[in-house]
């Protein structure tokens, strides 16, 4: 056997150990683009990450968000998960959770944090509705447009 085909072998051979070795990606990972906050017309705030089954105990959102205007008035992610479980008349149907808010940004830096819910043993799949909001006082809070995103499990 010439010495360049035992090589081509030899790293086909490792090619394929590490292939089988490497971890495989979580199916359940659903990325959604960036989404704005808009106030007077203009970008104010912005978010973007994904959402996962996070070991097959969590549905977690991996957000990340920015205030891009830095007037005082943060920046924050909510979220609020529901899962396509029976209801309590027995009926399949979205099943709401728990609602999540992230921490307040008020600086040009983007930020970043896990929100997570329990996984419902009962329930097949796993939604979120995410928005970014800009964090106003004595009044209502200015949002995005929702990204509904979902998994099965």
């Amino acid at each position: 056997m010439s010495r360049i085909l035992k090589i081509a072998l030899a790293c086909a051979a490792a090619v394929g150990l590490v292939s089988v070795a490497a971890p495989v990606a979580n199916a359940a990972t659903q990325h959604r683009g960036t989404i704005y906050v808009y106030d007077h017309g203009g970008k104010v705030g912005a978010g973007y990450g994904d959402f996962a089954d996070n070991g097959g105990v969590y549905a977690t959102v991996g957000a990340n968000w920015v205030d891009m205007l830095n007037d005082g008035n943060a920046i924050y992610v909510q979220v609020d998960f529901s899962f396509w479980e029976k209801d309590h008349t027995g009926q399949w149907d979205w099943v709401p959770d728990k609602s999540v808010q992230s921490s307040r940004n008020s600086r040009f830096k983007p930020v970043g944090g896990p929100l997570s819910t329990r996984l419902h043993a009962g329930a097949t799949q796993a939604r979120a509705d995410i928005k970014v909001c800009e964090d106003i006082s004595l009044t209502t809070d200015i949002c995005s447009a929702h990204a509904i995103v979902s998994f099965s499990y």
